[in-house]
């Protein structure tokens, strides 16, 4: 049911002296309690708008019985003319028809000041107070796990017939489990006049939960409805991330912005919604291009991300949207890993055009009956016009695509076109950073990679391999060139770099003793790192000192017995 539609049946209840049920079942996050104290809220000061005089709003989140139940009621009544403000003493002074609201909740206060739990034992008659107001019980599916949903509805039934009540019952009943569920479904039917679906669409949630009406804000609302993101919550937190990264980018292009608020509203909604938006690994390894292979098999909720996915427009997941990711977890962004992405970023626009393009060129083959196989060859045409922006999964299905139609002439000419693009650039041809579905990289693709890599990878000397621990600690070449160094190597390094160059190599090498699945390569070079300092730390008593404060423990009758001033330990002593 469409929001206004909820929305109208709000306002028919709370003008309505009638004694009813209303029951308001959707989603968590979707704005079911937004929306009815907004409206109770607007309609209170409105003629008529507000049928009944006293009103009350109650969450079941933890209670555990009718009693505490009645006692939450009576303590959260108010008069027609407060219903939405701030509980307070001025609420409860404010007007000579609040003085018997006061007695209620200054009595229920005295009672359990004076005896504690056992007040609930006075609930029963002290529910003879609540007669003839709105009552709104919100949260049924957070309820303690003594309470059973039956005992709510007939408590409900009870106020509705006994005490001419009028009351709204919201909850996510999906929630529900096992003999509640089926007690719910039960009763529910006898009890409530009107249920209600509260499930607003994607476009009416994000309207919902983001009211600027600024370009980014507009942006937001857009992306997040293109995901289908429905939770009100979730929107806003999103909407608070973008804005948080938007003095960030200041300095670049403005379609930059445009760029970088769509990966933090799909990594937004994959951070706040686990249990239902994709995963970082799905998303390593989709495709666009791929989806209508038919050797491809996916799961239905696999299908509908991909779908989804390629409805949005993503292509793939670069070391800046990983970054995005880190910052979405952590809580904040920093302008140094902005910054660091630089290129990247300015690159990003141009990419997005030509993936459009691209995306163009494979809707002639997937979305028409019209052509012949000239289709196939502007396909490969248009990825060796944009080689340069596209992916080598991209690559990868395209050739799939011509060997499909007998085309392997053309491969070589395609492959080329990417080599040529992707020249200088780090990882290109990494084999292991391509992620597929269930299809195979094709061997062609495969050896040229390998080719390309092995000539443009120039070996870099032992001190840069050092230096760069930083940001490249768990490529194979490090791992491969640090673990068989001889350790008279490691002592060198260490003894020819000072201040910031040491700290960064020891910070570095020392990174590996905090990975629980450290891998051989990572341990033989945590322990050549200790022996070296080990024997650094034996020459004096100056240097023994210093390994120390990087976990190496120097005994004092191994420490040299002459150091760097030409004293002996005992005359230094």
């Amino acid at each position: 049911m469409s929001v206004d539609s909820v929305k109208s049946a709000i306002i028919e209840f709370l003008a309505s002296t009638a004694p009813e049920v209303l029951c308001i079942r959707g989603h968590w996050g979707t704005g079911k309690t937004y929306n009815w104290k907004s409206i109770a809220r607007d309609r209170r000061d409105k003629p008529g708008g507000v049928a009944l005089n006293e009103y009350a709003y109650v969450s079941l989140f933890g209670l555990n019985t009718i009693g505490e139940l009645k006692i939450q009621i009576l303590q959260n009544t108010v008069v027609r003319a407060q219903i939405g403000d701030m509980a307070s003493f001025a609420t409860i002074n404010n007007a000579v028809s609040t003085l018997e609201r006061g007695a209620k909740k200054t009595l229920m206060q005295s009672i359990q000041g004076l005896l504690g739990n056992r007040a609930e034992t006075f609930a029963s008659a002290l529910g003879l107070l609540t007669s003839g107001q709105i009552i709104c019980i919100d949260d049924l599916e957070r309820k303690g796990p003594k309470l059973g949903s039956d005992e709510v509805l007939g408590f409900i039934s009870y106020l509705k017939y006994e005490r001419d009540c009028k009351i709204a019952l919201l909850l996510n009943d999906e929630a529900l489990e096992g003999e509640d569920k089926k007690r719910f479904a039960a009763y529910l039917e006898k009890v409530v006049d009107r249920n209600l679906l509260f499930a607003p669409t994607p476009e009416e949630s994000a309207s919902i939960a983001i009211k600027d009406q600024n370009p980014l804000s507009l942006l937001v609302r857009e992306r997040c409805s293109k995901l289908g993101i429905d939770n009100v919550r979730v929107i806003q937190k999103i909407h608070s991330e973008v804005q948080q990264i938007e003095p960030l980018l200041s300095a670049y292009k403005p379609d930059v912005l445009k760029d970088v608020a769509a990966s933090i509203v799909l990594f937004g909604w994959m951070y706040h919604q686990p249990e239902i938006a994709p995963t970082l690994e799905f998303l390593q390894r989709h495709s666009r291009l791929s989806l209508s292979d038919n050797n491809n098999e996916l799961t239905p909720q696999e299908f509908r991300w991909a779908t989804r996915l390629d409805d949005y427009g993503f292509t793939h997941v670069d070391d800046l949207d990983l970054d995005l990711m880190s910052g979405i977890s952590n809580g904040y962004f920093t302008q140094q890993r902005i910054d660091a992405h630089a290129a990247d970023l300015n690159s990003r626009v141009l990419q997005r055009e030509a993936s459009a393009r691209f995306r163009g060129a494979w809707a002639k083959l997937h979305y028409s009956f019209t052509g012949g196989e000239e289709v196939v060859n502007s396909i490969a045409q248009s990825f060796k016009d944009e080689a340069a922006y596209l992916t080598a999964e991209g690559l990868n299905s395209v050739v799939t695509l011509l060997r499909s139609f007998g085309m392997d002439g053309a491969i070589g000419d395609v492959i080329d076109a990417y080599v040529a693009a992707k020249s200088g650039v780090k990882d290109a041809f990494d084999v292991s950073r391509i992620f597929l579905r269930n299809e195979n990289l094709d061997e062609e693709v495969e050896k040229r990679f390998y080719e390309a890599q092995n000539k443009q990878s120039q070996p870099r000397h032992i001190d840069q391999v050092f230096l760069q621990l930083g940001e490249d600690a768990f490529s194979a070449e490090t791992l491969t060139t640090l673990s068989s160094a001889p350790v008279d190597e490691y002592v060198r390094v260490f003894k020819e770099h000072e201040g910031d160059q040491l700290r960064t190599i020891l910070a570095g090498v020392f990174q590996y003793r905090g990975i629980a699945n450290a891998s051989e390569p990572m341990r033989e070079i945590v322990s050549k790192a200790q022996e070296a300092l080990t024997a650094i730390g034996k020459e004096s008593r100056i240097n023994a000192h210093r390994v120390k404060g990087w976990g190496v423990t120097i005994p004092k009758e191994e420490i040299a017995a002459h150091d760097d001033s030409g004293l002996t330990p005992a005359s230094q002593a």
